[in-house]
């Protein structure tokens, strides 16, 4: 009869596996790993051990390890910077308990030596990027949802950022390079940068003094995105979704109507403060993930304005659940009002607000964050020509507290449009953000209208008037009276935007009378000749028909002297005689975020019946005004204007 061995059987001596775990309960082991490692500089022999770490390792055995590590810091100098960063790969915020271990691990690593500070935020900023598989078309539906592991992973990873932050306060200019740096490119998963863009708001509320910075990191992403998603693409994106919707609505059942109602849910929140949001998902990539950025960029908007400080991450609901919450939210015992509803003034034409009134909101929050949204704007959006939605954020912020509209509209005015030490292109764009928000902004009344634009008038007489006494340069020429036209086309535009307003009755007519419209119109430099010809055509037809300003004469002699008399030379450069028809708050195209938008949006009354009929029979024959037209201007007509033609009808009389 054989003899049996006391011992363990000699294969499993010889198990690399328990050969791997041996090194888990020798106090010597790491010390000696970490001395072999400095002597040798070759991390193959450590290998094996840190792979078996991150893939099988107990985690009884990853605290050990984090306390063996924090035991020989002091050996954990420049030397040895690969095997920490390999070290850090480990997935350590799987668990509360092994997040506090590695968390301690890293805050005395960083104190003891500070030049870890940098790699070691580095590789915890990449821990708030997830993994994506292109392929998986859920990542896109449910663009930004983590599961509750996912989630607490990343808090555990912020936490450690802000403990290194507050231990370590040179770090904060690391921290700021690193999170811009680990921004996901422009043209990522649109899963990826949701996640990361909830992450760093939530990092902002954790760190509250560098949340200005971190938004301008936000939104310059949100800016690259944007301008590479032209008006022109999503336009026809939409109108293609549109054909095919109305195409299915024939073909389908009642069951694909219950289905599509669930989808119509836009957003609703749980008692836990979380955001429901099952909504249409863009065709077009980019404007998917700048619709998506969007929504959550204008949630917090939304949120922080009513005392809510930590972000919320969107989750799916049920419809019921969903349905039910939609009717009244509660955020930490909070009642908060939904996003998207407005209160409306006693003839409802106007908002007034969101739809708590202004109640529930946090003041000094709300002013804070404005000021800051200012100061980005101003750096980052008001020096972009081609952006199209992100400057709806500071649109939205606006319309939750109307009063807001005279500072900011200040602002663009005095410290931009006027200062002379702005560039051309910055005092344009200024002008135009104030056009736009007057025009399309249904929470500004008449009177905050008018005032605008008799300052803006009065701007344009007294520049004319230093003009007359200089007369060296009393001529049009868009290069140097760029500040003018600008201030001209503006006028127009907002002008025959709110027609109907100046025209309801005597005393509002004369209003418009004292604008002294006219006297832009006649005056040498010109104006009509270098704004953008749609505009200059509907405040043209406008101007006649309520009798304010008569420019036909004057456009087709600018038609007669802008024909070549010769033939042209080709060699010479094309210099531009027409300004930009930019207009920054044009309709809002992306369909997931538009719920925040388009309760607060004056959309365009038309022209009058009388004038849009003859517009429609000369636009068919003047196909030189089509060159110029509006991205999506199917709510603003620039059609062509009649030239001396009469109009038959008589005047509309005022009452």
């Amino acid at each position: 009869m054989p003899l049996t061995p006391i011992l363990k059987k000699t294969s499993l001596l010889m198990s690399p596996t328990f050969h791997k775990r041996v090194l888990f309960n020798t106090n010597e082991n790491v010390r000696s790993l970490i001395l072999k490692y400095i002597e040798t500089n070759d991390l193959s022999h450590i290998n094996n051990v840190l792979k078996v770490l991150s893939t099988s390792g107990s985690q009884s055995e990853l605290i050990y390890w984090l306390s063996q590590m924090t035991e020989c810091v002091s050996l954990l100098d420049r030397r040895t910077d690969k095997l920490i960063m390999e070290f850090l790969k480990i997935p350590w915020y799987k668990s509360g308990e092994l997040a506090a271990a590695a968390d301690n691990f890293i805050i005395t690593l960083v104190t003891a030596h500070n030049y870890y500070a940098y790699p070691v935020l580095k590789q915890l900023f990449t821990f708030l990027v997830p993994d994506v598989d292109e392929d998986d078309g859920n990542l896109v539906k449910d663009a930004g949802l983590l599961t509750e592991e996912e989630d607490s992973f990343c808090q555990r990873a912020l936490l450690s950022i802000v403990s290194i932050h507050n231990h370590v306060p040179m770090s904060q200019d690391n921290l700021l390079v690193i999170a811009r740096k680990c921004m996901p490119y422009f043209k990522r998963h649109v899963h990826q940068q949701a996640v990361y863009t909830y992450n760093l708001l939530h990092l902002a509320s954790l760190l509250p003094h560098l949340r200005r910075p971190l938004l301008e990191i936000i939104i310059t992403n949100m800016v690259t995105i944007d301008v590479h998603t032209p008006r022109s693409e999503l336009a026809v994106v939409d109108e293609e979704e549109e054909e095919d919707d109305e195409s299915s609505d024939e073909e389908i059942f009642d069951m694909d109507v219950e289905d599509s109602k669930e989808k119509q849910i836009t957003s609703a929140q749980d008692s836990s403060g979380v955001t429901t949001e099952v909504s249409h998902i863009m065709n077009h990539k980019d404007g998917n993930t700048l619709d998506v950025l969007m929504a959550i960029m204008l949630q917090y908007v939304h949120d922080v304005c009513h005392g809510i400080k930590k972000p919320r991450r969107s989750t799916k609901l049920t419809k019921d659940s969903a349905v039910r919450l939609l009717t009244e939210q509660l955020i930490d015992g909070q009642s908060v009002c939904q996003e998207g509803k407005v209160r409306l003034s006693i003839d409802d034409k106007r908002s007034i607000g969101c739809a708590c009134g202004g109640i529930e909101h946090d003041i000094e929050a709300l002013k804070l964050l404005f000021t800051e949204l200012k100061e980005v704007f101003s750096q980052i959006i008001l020096c972009t020509q081609f952006s199209s939605h992100v400057q709806f954020l500071i649109f939205y912020l606006i319309a939750l507290r109307p009063g807001l509209a005279t500072i900011f509209l200040e602002f663009l005015r005095i410290k931009k449009f006027e200062d002379p030490n702005c560039s051309r292109d910055v005092r344009r764009n200024a002008m135009a953000y104030i056009g736009s928000l007057l025009a399309r902004g249904k929470f500004i009344p008449f009177s905050h209208v008018h005032s605008c634009l008799e300052i803006i008038c009065m701007w344009c007489n007294s520049y004319l008037d230093n003009q007359e006494r200089v007369r060296a340069t009393n001529y049009e020429d868009l290069q140097l009276h760029s500040p003018f036209y600008s201030a001209c086309q503006t006028v127009f535009y907002v002008f025959s935007f709110r027609y109907r307003e100046y025209t309801e009755n005597s005393k509002k007519l004369d209003l418009a009378r004292s604008l002294n419209l006219e006297r832009l119109v006649l005056s040498q430099l010109n104006p009509l000749q270098v704004c953008a010809p749609p505009i200059v055509n509907n405040f043209a037809a406008i101007a006649r028909r309520f009798q304010l300003a008569y420019c036909y004469t004057i456009m087709e002699n600018n038609k007669r002297l802008g024909i070549p008399s010769g033939p042209m030379d080709e060699s010479k450069c094309i210099v531009q005689t027409t300004l930009d028809m930019f207009f920054p708050f044009d309709p809002y195209l992306l369909q997931r975020s538009k719920v925040y938008i388009a309760n607060h949006y004056r959309e365009f009354d038309g022209l009058p019946e009388d004038i849009a009929q003859k517009e429609d029979i000369i636009e068919e024959t003047d196909e030189a005004m089509d060159i110029i037209i509006s991205p999506k201007s199917f709510d603003f007509t620039y059609g062509s204007s009649p030239g001396f033609r009469k109009l038959q009808d008589e005047p509309l009389s005022i009452q």
